[in-house]
């Protein structure tokens, strides 16, 4: 797949979150906890913020996240301000399992402009999986934004 890679800045966020240690992939399964304790109110694209991840085990520290404007009412969901950032960005077209040519598409973007890439990193859900059907995942639109190192 071709990427347009752009770098782009990220406006602050208030968002409702939950803490996740574990695999990437069974996050889904505790995702929706977020939501409904939002009463579903959201004021943006889900996604996930990766504070660590190893990239051998797919084991993850990280924080599932729905913008908001509401107070949440579950149990281990909490609210906090993301911060402005300044990311390098592309947009993945497909299923979840190929999304690691999108971050090796970011690694060389950054390693030919000489960009520093720094953790968190962000999964942005613009089109995935509904609660009751999968859908399509070749349809699946995911942004990765990865904050960059500024001079």
């Amino acid at each position: 797949m071709n990427y347009q890679i752009e770098i782009r800045d990220i406006e602050p966020m208030r968002i409702a979150y939950m803490k996740y240690n574990g695999m990437a992939t069974e996050a889904n399964k505790v995702f929706p906890n977020v939501f409904k304790s939002i009463r579903g109110k959201t004021s943006g694209a889900p996604f996930f913020n990766y504070l660590s991840m190893n990239p051998e085990t797919k084991v993850g520290n990280m924080e599932l996240c729905v913008p908001t404007e509401e107070t949440p009412n579950g149990n281990g969901i909490e609210v906090k301000e993301m911060p402005r950032i300044k990311a390098v960005c592309v947009t993945h077209i497909g299923s979840y399992e190929t999304l690691f040519n999108a971050y090796n598409a970011i690694d060389r973007y950054a390693a030919d402009k000489g960009l520093v890439l720094i953790p968190p990193f962000r999964e942005v859900f613009i089109k995935g999986p509904g609660m009751l059907l999968k859908g399509n995942s070749d349809k699946y639109i995911t942004e990765i934004h990865f904050p960059i190192k500024e001079e």
